[in-house]
């Protein structure tokens, strides 16, 4: 459910002046715009944890991301003031404000982005449901609607705080193509997208499950084998899904009309809506 926006007249998502839209491509402006977007309604949707988490984007046509400064709450995430970097942790471009990234999120989200040029967005977070999960259960069985979008899911264990970048190659060894979706263990959850829609309909889809769990109570006991789907159903409904889908890509939609609400909601988010 989307919470309503703690200010009276909120911060426009959309900040970048004349003078940046000159030093900055049109395609890094839009994907700035949708990324800074994919983080304020993080926050409406109650995902975000003080200012831990992290979503990045490769900026296309190059090998540039951009992450969030390291500081700021969800809620104050703009298009001009996240942080442009390389893959090897590089500032090349610190944005508007007066933070730079944590190293944390730098870590997890580049040892993907090396090893998985088909996922553009990264999108990892340690919402209430996706976190209860992650400490309580060893797999992950599809078990409603939504869990037909996350298979395969994949598994990375706890080794505390990621700190060091040696700690890169076995978070790419555990987070291989064909897989979107990892369940860090008593971490949180993680998607990764050809676009930060897709990106983000996959973070949705992957909280909105951890919350069936929850909610049915199976963080504390087993998953009744007539609940889970079987491979059938998963391969069928996703031929389906495919066969209806948006030819601009999965989430697209969905993102389109979450943007459709802030811009009303006078938001200003800058997303490039099609005619």
């Amino acid at each position: 459910m989307l919470r309503l926006p703690w200010a009276r007249v909120p911060v426009k998502i959309n900040d970048i002046t004349p003078v940046l839209r000159q030093q900055w491509s049109r395609e890094e402006c839009e994907t700035r715009c949708k990324l800074a977007t994919a983080y304020r309604l993080t926050h409406l949707f109650g995902w975000d944890e003080l200012i831990y988490g992290h979503i990045t984007s490769r900026i296309p046509g190059s090998e540039h991301l951009l992450i969030n400064a390291f500081g700021l709450h969800y809620n104050e995430i703009t298009a001009s003031n996240l942080v442009k970097i390389d893959i090897a942790g590089n500032v090349i471009d610190p944005g508007t404000s007066k933070f730079s990234f944590q190293q944390t999120g730098y870590i997890i989200h580049s040892a993907i982005h090396e090893q998985r040029p088909d996922l553009n967005t990264l999108f990892h977070m340690h919402s209430a449901a996706g976190t209860a999960v992650s400490t309580a259960v060893d797999k992950l069985h599809p078990i409603c609607q939504n869990s037909v979008y996350l298979e395969p899911i994949s598994y990375h264990p706890y080794r505390g705080i990621i700190v060091s970048e040696s700690e890169k190659e076995e978070i790419s060894r555990n987070f291989v193509a064909p897989s979107k979706c990892l369940l860090m263990r008593n971490h949180g959850l993680l998607t990764g997208g050809c676009s930060i829609e897709e990106a983000f309909f996959l973070m949705f889809m992957f909280h909105s499950v951890c919350q069936v769990y929850v909610n049915a109570g199976f963080t504390h006991r087993p998953v009744p084998l007539e609940t889970v789907l079987s491979e059938d159903i998963i391969k069928d409904s996703m031929d389906a899904v495919r066969a209806q889908m948006n030819v601009r890509g999965l989430g697209v939609g969905d993102f389109q009309a979450l943007c459709r609400q802030l811009d009303l909601a006078g938001w200003e988010t800058g997303y490039p809506y099609e005619d």
